[in-house]
């Protein structure tokens, strides 16, 4: 089925198989980012040093992703000279790509913490840093869903939601920084759970860009 953006299937039929596939990469890449920053937390929160390594290396399968996204959307663009909605829809995939790419990179990040984190799930602030997890992964969910939908509305919310994902992480570092001050946490740790949630902030500034780059391909501004 054609992406919503384009007209109609067009008359060379491979061209409509490799539109296909641009979509395929992309949902790909959004599973195995989101499904590396839920590993990522969870061996943090057990001291899985094992998982932790899993997530650092499932790194590579992303990065090969995004790079195989780029070279079939930019042959795309030199062979098929796609105009208007077709050009749109592979430019902001290419961008989408790199936002995902990204999104990877902190979920591999996450987990190389375990070596100074150790265990958090002691941690007093990790309810709050969990909630973030999910939350940061909930929005790169929907800001691909809207591409997928081409829904101006799901990406606007999406771009929305991302005051509430800095909300979160102020309420954290006011957290951490309460516990250091009342020394109910070391001063390393409260650091580095600060870091840690600086990191899911960035991921939710990457749905607000995939939405951004939705609201690119549907309005062209």
């Amino acid at each position: 089925m054609a992406h919503p953006i384009i007209d109609r299937p067009h008359t060379v039929s491979s061209y409509d198989t490799e539109l296909g596939k641009v979509g395929s990469i992309i949902t790909e890449m959004a599973d195995l980012a989101n499904t590396s920053l839920a590993g990522a937390m969870a061996a943090l929160q057990h001291g899985d040093a094992v998982a932790a390594l899993a997530i650092v290396e499932q790194d590579a399968a992303i990065d090969e992703l995004e790079r195989a996204l780029e070279r079939l959307a930019l042959m795309m663009i030199m062979s098929r000279a796609p105009m208007a909605g077709d050009l749109r829809y592979l430019i902001s995939a290419i961008r989408i790509g790199k936002m995902l790419e990204r999104t990877g990179d902190q979920a591999k990040r996450i987990a190389r913490r375990i070596d100074t984190l150790g265990s958090l799930g002691t941690a007093p602030a990790f309810a709050l840093v969990s909630s973030m997890q999910r939350y940061a992964c909930e929005m790169i969910s929907d800001a691909v869903t809207s591409f997928h939908d081409a829904s101006l509305e799901r990406a606007q919310a999406v771009i929305r939601a991302d005051k509430e994902l800095n909300a979160m992480n102020r309420m954290l570092v006011q957290s951490c920084c309460d516990a250091m001050d009342n020394r109910a946490v070391a001063a390393r740790e409260g650091i580095e759970v600060i870091a840690l949630g600086k990191q899911l902030e960035r991921v939710g500034d990457y749905a607000a860009n995939i939405a951004g780059d939705v609201a690119y391909m549907l309005t062209g501004e």
